[in-house]
């Protein structure tokens, strides 16, 4: 119970002293009583855990296994909460609001219900500052928790590099220390890069948080292309494409080049699936632009394409995702993108190898004695991985299922509960935004496809397990809630 207690005040600590640049945003604005509320929050934040972090500091606090799931699980659970009393405190929002937001922002799933037009600058600072740090803390979670212990299928491959021993998950900030850097140091390439491209400076460091973390928080109101010209529309695709990939892989890229595409072939498809979605909505963004320049189109195309396979939502203009029927556009962010990254969704590894695996029971029923092994690359998948992997699809069939029922009920007809059902569960919030119809946007009692804003507290609440689900790769819930082991011990 005390490695329990242990990784919630780390997380708790690092949440909250990551207000500070946040805080110096609100001085420079000249809203100093802003800034003084944001550093008791802050304050009081770290000084709860480091409380608790000091009054086990004497104790052995090894996790194990069991107690390492149920850790994960109380993190992505009550740090949320945790987190929601800033937003209630400084954005003066509802309890359920706040709530909302704060799961929104660590799971990176990018729906908002701040008003970005009248919010003060520092709190959509921190605002994306949550969202940067949910996205580092999914990477953690993956890597030190749920790839380890093979939720969904995921393979073992590079995560020794980072995890070492498995079995003991105490948590050592040591191990942590080369994701953090990783992390940190493409978010500042991205923002440099933002920063050439002519953005201003707040805009680039909120924008360059969000895309690494694969997010969809856009930090303005209004369109994506009235702060981001072609240039940067271009680094933010780059960005997100980089936030799509495995964090193991992001190190060949710039260390190994050459064998970048050779070695993952995770990679070519993630990179193939991309250029061509991108190539398909810079043909529609043509055809309805009548005559636009072909460059600024493709990267049009390009953001898009990367927004939708890396389940952020972020698009250049209001309409550009609509372009593709609804159905291919959930699919692609059903699907997602690659294993140990930020992204949301099933992740084309589970997808490529339910295809191989159903290939090869086929090829079974017309010659039964023969015997394949199943590959995805140099990754040979066991036929423990592959039960887990059907396992993981299953149930999240069932969830996503049950949530757009739940949804229907609540808040919308069957095709929004269907699309926001999906959104949520992808970590996608935006991507509902961007499909509703246009003559639902407009109408001033649509109650239909409903805004996040005008969403009840009951859907607000379905949309907070959705989305904690998703994130939480789901079986490792089950397992957490499985009462007979924990009655037993």
């Amino acid at each position: 119970m005390l490695g329990v207690l242990h990784v919630l005040a780390v997380a708790v600590a690092g949440l909250f002293a990551l207000i500070v640049p946040a805080v110096l945003f609100a001085i420079a604005d000249g809203m100093r009583d802003l800034a003084l509320s944001m550093l008791l929050v802050g304050a009081l934040g770290v000084f709860a855990a480091l409380m608790v972090l000091g009054s086990i500091s004497g104790f052995r606090r090894p996790l194990g296994r069991a107690w390492g799931y149920l850790a994960l699980v109380a993190m992505w659970v009550l740090v949320p909460v945790i987190a929601a009393v800033s937003f209630k405190t400084l954005a003066g929002m509802s309890w359920i609001d706040a709530w909302f937001e704060a799961v929104s922002a660590l799971t990176t799933s990018g729906a908002t219900l701040l008003s970005r037009e009248t919010a003060p600058q520092a709190i959509l600072f921190w605002r994306a500052t949550v969202e940067w740090y949910g996205g580092f803390l999914t990477l953690l979670s993956i890597i030190h928790v749920l790839a380890p212990g093979g939720f969904g299928g995921l393979p073992a491959g590079d995560r020794r590099v980072i995890t070492g021993n498995a079995a003991n998950m105490t948590v050592d900030l040591g191990d942590f220390r080369e994701v953090f850097g990783q992390y940190l140091l493409v978010t500042i390439i991205i923002f440099v890069g933002l920063m050439l491209a002519g953005v201003n400076g707040p805009n680039s460091a909120m924008l360059s948080m969000i895309v690494i973390a694969t997010g969809g928080f856009l930090p303005f109101e209004g369109a994506l292309e009235n702060h981001a010209g072609p240039l940067a529309q271009l680094v933010l695709a780059i960005g997100l494409v980089v936030g799509t990939i495995s964090v193991f892989w992001r190190r060949r890229l710039l260390r190994a080049p050459k064998q970048f595409f050779t070695g993952n072939p995770e990679v070519v498809v993630i990179a193939a699936v991309i250029v061509v979605v991108a190539v398909l909505y810079a043909a529609r963004l043509s055809s309805v632009s009548g005559g636009a320049p072909l460059v600024p189109i493709f990267i049009e195309g390009l953001l898009a394409s990367t927004s939708l396979v890396a389940t952020s939502g972020i698009e250049s203009r209001p309409g550009v995702i609509a372009l593709w029927p609804d159905l291919a556009v959930l699919m692609i962010v059903l699907v997602g993108g690659g294993i140990y990254s930020t992204t949301g969704g099933f992740k084309i590894y589970r997808i490529v190898a339910m295809a191989v695996h159903s290939a090869r029971e086929l090829n079974q029923l017309i010659y039964p004695s023969s015997v394949t092994n199943l590959h995805f690359g140099k990754e040979i998948i066991d036929e423990t991985s592959m039960r887990a992997i059907w396992t993981y699809f299953s149930l999240s069939l069932l969830i996503i299922a049950f949530t757009a029922m739940a949804l229907t009920f609540e808040a919308t007809d069957f095709e929004g509960g269907i699309t926001m059902a999906i959104a949520f569960f992808s970590n996608a919030g935006p991507v509902y935004e961007a499909l509703i119809p246009p003559s639902y946007v407009t109408a001033p009692d649509n109650q239909l496809w409903p805004q996040f804003q005008a969403m009840p507290v009951s859907a607000k609440v379905t949309a907070v397990v959705a989305m904690t689900l998703g994130r939480l790769e789901v079986m490792i819930v089950f397992a957490v809630l499985n009462v007979r082991y924990w009655m037993s011990r």
